[in-house]
């Protein structure tokens, strides 16, 4: 993926000005359209970019249908073992909390077992959020990709149209709206699997070491 600007080739220039032509005859003297008005042809370039955006983002979900549900198993399981952990710490004494590590009896080997499972899920939960998440960027940046291209035919079409109607329209062309799921700042396990606030404690002080 290239750092340079979108730059609509020749081709697609003519056939821009071709379309810009056609849709002119539409635009009728002392009835210039409103600012946020529209033509076929910009209707179509959202359209085209919509299923665009549509198509990558069903691609990400059946890909990653198997991690996702993984995701989902591991994070239930982990919770539960938080709270497991959670519940049998708070029975004992603040003198036995700090005798978890070597203390005898059942009641130690629970939670030193426990700490062993939370550790592994934690592990597993970060490896699979992170290819998640990685392969979800990758969609939406495919998908931001058709919506710039898009954007730049456009701009192109529209200096076409004014050209045709001497500047009968609005002096930028309507903006192409983006998907939600490509303007949103959140990842894509924190979309679906938000963490929970005593989870989000745990990991950030007293996980077990």
């Amino acid at each position: 993926m290239t750092t340079q600007p979108l730059r609509p080739g020749p081709l697609a220039r003519r056939r821009m000005a071709r379309l810009a032509q056609s849709d002119a005859a539409a635009v009728h003297d002392g009835s210039a359209p409103a600012a946020e008005g529209t033509t076929p042809t910009i209707a179509a370039l959202q359209a085209r970019a919509d299923g665009f955006a549509r198509r990558e983002e069903q691609r990400f979900f059946r890909a990653m249908r198997r991690e996702l549900t993984e995701h989902r198993m591991v994070t239930a399981a982990l919770r539960a073992d938080l709270d497991a952990y959670e519940d049998r710490l708070d029975r004992l004494s603040e003198a036995d909390r700090l005798r978890i590590a070597d203390g005898p009896g059942p009641a130690f080997e629970e939670l030193r077992r426990l700490e062993r499972r939370i550790r592994r899920a934690h592990r597993r939960s970060d490896e699979l959020s992170a290819l998640i998440n990685t392969r979800f960027t990758a969609a939406q940046l495919r998908a931001a990709r058709m919506f710039d291209r898009s954007d730049e035919r456009a701009a192109v079409y529209w200096g076409a149209l004014r050209r045709a109607t001497a500047g009968r329209v609005a002096p930028q062309p309507p903006g192409l709206r983006r998907a939600g799921w490509l303007t949103s700042r959140s990842t894509a396990v924190d979309a679906l699997h938000p963490i929970a606030p005593h989870e989000a404690d745990h990991r950030r002080t007293d996980a077990p070491a």
